[in-house]
């Protein structure tokens, strides 16, 4: 048999989880409807060139593209210092996993001053000049592929979800660049998404949702290289401890730690009266499967949690390597979404 891209791509594709080696095994009718749709849909758009993060969200789209459209998909990550650890790990993992074309762009957000200011605009200047970027990239590979710089089409991963958030100011970023998102499109929800990965094989599957960098330092504060890696650097050593839904936040030069209910159990002193009022707003926290929300009663007990000495003194010496001198001692419950807000 010849050699061809094309051979080699199946051949990969055969030995790779996902769609193209596994059968959808939707599970339901409205499911199946689903998927049809989208594939119908990324036909209607291809060629494509999908801006893929290695979370949920790109991973389970560019699975689909790998299917539907596998000759005219491209996908195109960009490499910013904003990008979590457990998403870049992702990226690297299933970069080539699709058999698809894929780019790798240098992105500096910290050479923007208008985005270093961290002003209420910041998601938005920051998601205009990074999906500019992969929209000059996708041209000039269009035009290389012999498609016509103005025909291909760029894809987002936004989904159903993102669409019924009132916080997400880089959408608008999105709608002025013309970039179309076909989950959000086709209805697709983050939990809908996940169960399909699960069933192709994918280990993203269960990757916890995790919002750029910049969200973690106030609005209206500076940011700088060395804010965004503190609060790498600590998230990164919660989840060596088992931690998954955990964020690392600064204001005002100090870093405070917030968790789901799991996540500060696991993190927070277990001294006899913090037991007992952790247990507390724990159960409560578990009984509705949900963050206890600020001012009620499980609320007010979890956020009085205090991080153990061993932990608190390793997120210390993690901080003050990277130029924030405090860490508070009180672990709080998780905040959907960005500071911002």
């Amino acid at each position: 048999m010849t050699d061809t891209p094309a051979a080699k791509r199946d051949a990969h594709a055969a030995s790779c989880p996902g769609p193209a080696a596994t059968s959808f095994a939707p599970g339901s009718n409205e499911t199946a409807h689903k998927l049809e749709a989208l594939e119908a849909l990324l036909r209607d758009l291809a060629p494509v060139a999908l801006g893929f993060s290695g979370g949920v969200d790109s991973t389970f789209l560019a699975a689909m593209c790998a299917r539907a459209i596998p000759q005219k998909a491209l996908l195109v990550h960009l490499n910013s210092p904003f990008v979590g650890t457990p998403e870049r790990a992702s990226h690297d993992e299933l970069a080539h996993a699709f058999g698809l074309p894929t780019i790798s762009l240098a992105f500096d957000p910290f050479a923007d001053e208008d985005i270093v200011a961290n002003g209420p605009d910041r998601c938005y200047l920051c998601k205009r000049a990074g999906f500019t970027r992969i929209t000059e990239a996708a041209r000039a590979w269009a035009a290389e592929q012999g498609f016509g710089p103005n025909t291909i089409c760029v894809l987002d991963g936004s989904n159903a979800d993102d669409a019924a958030a009132t916080d997400r100011p880089g959408m608008r970023a999105l709608r002025e660049l013309g970039v179309r998102s076909p989950l959000m499109e086709t209805g697709w929800t983050k939990a809908e998404e996940r169960e399909m990965l699960r069933t192709w094989g994918y280990r993203t599957w269960n990757l916890p949702a995790g919002a750029c960098l910049a969200t973690r330092v106030v609005t209206g504060e500076r940011l700088t290289p060395q804010k965004v890696a503190a609060a790498r650097a600590c998230e990164d050593y919660l989840h060596t401890l088992g931690c998954t839904q955990v964020r690392a936040r600064i204001a005002d030069g100090e870093l405070h730690i917030e968790g789901s209910p799991e996540d500060l159990a696991r993190i927070c002193a277990s001294s006899e009266d913090a037991s007992a009022t952790s247990s507390q707003a724990l159960a409560g926290a578990r009984s509705t499967d949900r963050v206890p929300a600020a001012g009620t009663a499980a609320g007010e007990s979890a956020s009085k949690l205090q991080l153990s000495r061993n932990v608190l003194a390793q997120l210390n010496a993690l901080a003050k390597t990277n130029g924030i001198a405090r860490i508070a001692p009180e672990a709080h419950p998780y905040r959907r979404g960005s500071m911002n807000r």
